[in-house]
C-alpha cells in the first residue's frame, strides 16, 4: 500500500516491523527452570538460573535488536550477559562504559574493563516488573573486535533507574548465540531477538 508516495508495511503474525525481521533461534536451553521458543521466534523462560539463546545470530543480519523483559526474580541480583557460540565465552574480554540516574534522581556512572560478562540490568525481588532492557547488538556474527552491545537498561530499585550504556567484547569470534543469567537465584520472563534488515 502506498500513502503520498510512502510505502506502508502491515505486521505479520511473526510481529515483523520495518527495518526490523524476527529471528526465530535453533534453541533455548536453561540452567533450571524451563525455557522455550515457539515457531515466530517468541522466547519464553520461568524459574531460570540461566537462560542461553541458541542459534540466533548469522550472517543473515549484521546488527540485531535485543529486547528483554523480566516479570519474576527470586532474588535482588544483577542481570548478566554473555555472548555464546557452542558454549559461553567466560574470559574476561567484556568491556562496559555507563551513565545513568537512580531513584533520588542522582547520577550513576560505571566503566569496567576485562570483565567475565556485561551486567546489562539488575532485577529486583519486589517489583520485577520495572527489569528490561533494549540493546542494538552490533556485528556479533562478524568475527572481529567491532561486535559491540550498546542501549539501555531500566528498572533498577535502589540504584539507576534509567542506565544508558555501551558494552563490547574483545573475542574475534563469530558468536552465534547469548546467555543471560542473574547474579543469584532465578528469573522468568521475555526474550524477543529482530536482525536489522539490509
Amino acid at each position: 500500500m502506498t500513502v503520498k508516495g510512502l510505502k506502508l508495511h502491515s505486521l505479520n503474525s511473526s510481529d515483523d516491523v520495518p527495518g526490523l525481521v524476527k529471528v526465530v533461534p535453533t534453541s533455548v536451553a536453561v540452567g533450571s527452570g524451563s525455557g522455550s521458543v515457539d515457531s515466530n521466534g517468541n522466547i519464553t523462560f520461568s524459574g531460570a538460573s540461566s537462560v542461553s539463546i541458541n542459534g540466533c545470530f548469522s550472517s543473515a543480519y549484521d546488527n540485531y535488536k535485543l529486547l528483554f523483559y523480566c516479570n519474576a526474580a527470586s532474588a535482588t541480583a544483577n542481570i548478566n550477559f554473555r555472548f555464546r557460540t557452542t558454549s559461553d565465552d567466560t574470559g574476561t574480554n567484556y568491556y562496559a562504559a555507563s551513565d545513568g540516574v537512580n531513584w533520588s534522581n542522582s547520577g550513576v556512572n560505571n566503566n569496567a574493563v576485562t570483565q567475565s560478562s556485561f551486567t546489562v540490568t539488575r532485577a529486583v525481588i519486589s517489583d520485577p516488573g520495572y527489569t528490561s532492557f533494549n540493546y542494538d547488538c552490533i556485528r556479533p556474527n562478524v568475527g572481529t573486535y567491532s561486535t559491540l552491545l550498546g542501549g539501555q537498561s531500566m528498572g533498577i530499585v535502589g540504584g539507576p533507574a534509567h542506565n544508558h550504556g555501551a558494552f563490547w567484547s574483545v573475542t574475534a569470534t563469530q558468536f552465534t548465540g547469548f546467555t543471560i543469567y542473574p547474579a543469584s537465584g532465578n528469573i522468568g520472563g521475555t526474550i524477543r531477538i529482530y536482525g536489522y534488515s539490509q
